[in-house]
């Protein structure tokens, strides 16, 4: 479902149209996303136990149904119909999203065939299946931010582009070739770890990495601490199941307030923006600019514009 980042009960606070309604509050919602360059919004919804389980904006990619019961635990077989084939190992997908109480948000960690894996199969790794879920049970893919990294020369460190980050669902790394004239230079290369993969052919297979034990991250600044991999070399590059934003309660007054004066710019002058002068004899519409956002707007949303670098 579109973003909303305004409830009616806080109209008058931040001086949106009385005459407001949920359409309008969902057309101001989708211009922030698109000025933020966050097509998964800004806003998360938890599982029954309070931790961020998917971006509430996102559609699934790819829905699948169990065909028998199962959970809770780790290493979970799970029998499914639908595309298995077009799922990657490492892929994050939510289980009964339509049921808060069992909704919750678990890693692929094996497929085969049509059965999956879910949760890791080492005993002291976190992060499986928390409650029992009924044959018919709905799996869905492509509800959390999902960003591919490569790694900086000699360094497991990367930047996320969407803050805060309100939790790190699961990751995987591969080791390759460095990158233009980096690749000399590589931990990979100067061992010669890849040796035994390259000669196989084909790309480096992705092997996950425990997100929720071994990775550190800086909510705030995005900064991710990433272990290394099987070889004891740091990945050359990583995939990054995240989630993150806010809920609703704790969503920041700078947010609703830019909402607050998109539906006010939509409501006063739809389809024309912001109005600098209007004259009626001999028609004459002057704009401060193209777009419905002014400067207040935009310094308002910028702390949480997705960052594009790596």
């Amino acid at each position: 479902m579109p973003s909303s980042y305004l409830q009616s009960g806080d109209y008058a606070t931040y001086g949106a149209p009385a005459t407001a309604n949920a359409d309008l509050v969902m057309q101001a919602s989708v211009l922030i996303d698109a000025y933020l360059r966050r097509p998964a919004g800004l806003i998360y919804t938890p599982d029954s136990t309070g931790q961020p389980c998917y971006m509430t904006a996102l559609a699934p990619e790819l829905t699948f149904q169990a065909t028998a019961g199962f959970g809770p635990g780790n290493g979970i077989q799970v029998p499914v119909s639908g595309p298995a084939a077009m799922l990657q190992v490492g892929d994050v997908v939510v289980l009964d999203r339509a049921n808060p109480s069992l909704a919750e948000a678990v890693q692929v960690t094996s497929i085969v065939g049509q059965v999956l894996t879910l949760g890791s199969t080492a005993a002291n790794v976190p992060n499986g299946v928390q409650f029992a879920h009924a044959s018919g049970c709905t799996i869905e893919t492509g509800l959390v931010i999902t960003e591919k990294r490569y790694l900086p020369k000699m360094r497991s460190e990367v930047s996320l582009s969407n803050v805060p980050v309100a939790r790190v669902i699961g990751g995987t790394g591969r080791y390759s070739y460095g990158r233009r004239g980096d690749a000399a230079n590589y931990n990979t290369d100067n061992f010669n770890l890849l040796a035994s993969l390259s000669k196989f052919g084909g790309p480096p297979a992705w092997e996950i990495w425990p997100a929720n034990t071994s990775a550190g991250i800086d909510a705030q600044t995005g900064q991710l601490w990433v272990p290394a991999g099987v070889m004891l070399a740091y990945y050359s590059e990583i995939k990054v199941r995240y989630v993150a934003g806010f809920q609703y309660a704790n969503l920041p007054t700078e947010i609703k307030m830019a909402c607050a004066q998109l539906m006010t710019a939509q409501q006063n002058a739809p389809g024309l923006g912001n109005l600098k002068n209007f004259q009626a004899g001999d028609t004459k519409i002057e704009q401060f600019a193209s777009t419905l956002m002014t400067d207040d707007t935009r310094a308002m949303l910028m702390p949480w514009r997705a960052r594009t670098f790596g």
